[in-house]
């Protein structure tokens, strides 16, 4: 967290005014916290945001700076345009750091074996945990070299975790497990169909999506 800054702006322009903001490449946001008396209403430049968003995540502690102040923060929330898939707002949440929290932290996949038998199905890719706030990681990594026939699964039970941090989602919960290649080409074709059958179409990002990792409460759009 030390070298990891996101620059902001103080910002007093409000409600539907900060369409303004949009349209010159900044999103608004608040940072409110147990650690912050009043929610302070800031600003930052889009571009520079996603960008950060898409390496960091969501359960990152980081400093954001903005003239006359500095926050170690998450990013708690980002509300995305439907349409353009862009940041609209986003909700800083500035957390007691003395005080264990729960953070959603996503899990990653490393070392599949080369003499794995079947196709790799992804179950969960995140779980639940709960520490210091600078205790939090950035991610878990998670090696399923184990992983060679059919049947073979990781749990979470199977994670290594932080010194200071400990699971919250249950440990029977599985990750990833091994499938016959037939039995991911007929789970494909249902979901296939049943996409087809909903109307449903796909639509790449430009945001990923976010879940409430910290605390509680969220900041509105445009506020």
């Amino acid at each position: 967290m030390d070298d990891l800054i996101l620059r902001a702006e103080p910002r007093t322009v409000l409600g539907k005014q900060v369409k303004r903001l949009r349209r010159e490449g900044r999103t608004p946001g608040v940072v409110y916290g147990p650690v912050v008396p009043e929610a302070v209403a800031v600003a930052v430049d889009t571009r520079e945001f996603v960008k950060f968003f898409q390496t960091n995540g969501h359960s990152t502690l980081f400093t954001l700076q903005w003239d006359g102040g500095r926050q170690p923060v998450f990013i708690r929330e980002v509300q995305v345009d439907p349409v353009r898939h862009t940041p609209v707002h986003i909700d800083f949440f500035a957390p007691n750091l003395r005080k264990e929290l729960t953070a959603t932290v996503p899990v990653v996949l490393h070392d599949p074996s080369p003499d794995a038998v079947g196709v790799l199905t992804t179950v969960r890719t995140e779980v639940d945990v709960r520490g210091l706030p600078t205790d939090i990681p950035h991610q878990i990594d998670a090696s399923i070299s184990r992983l060679v026939q059919v049947g073979d699964a990781l749990y979470v039970s199977d994670l290594t975790m932080p010194t200071g941090v400990e699971l919250v989602t249950a440990g029977e919960e599985m990750l990833a497990h091994l499938v016959a290649e037939r039995a991911e080409e007929e789970l494909l074709e249902e979901t296939v169909a049943a996409s087809e059958a909903a109307g449903d179409e796909p639509a790449a990002d430009m945001v990923p999506e976010t879940q409430n990792a910290t605390g509680d409460g969220s900041g509105d759009e445009g506020s």
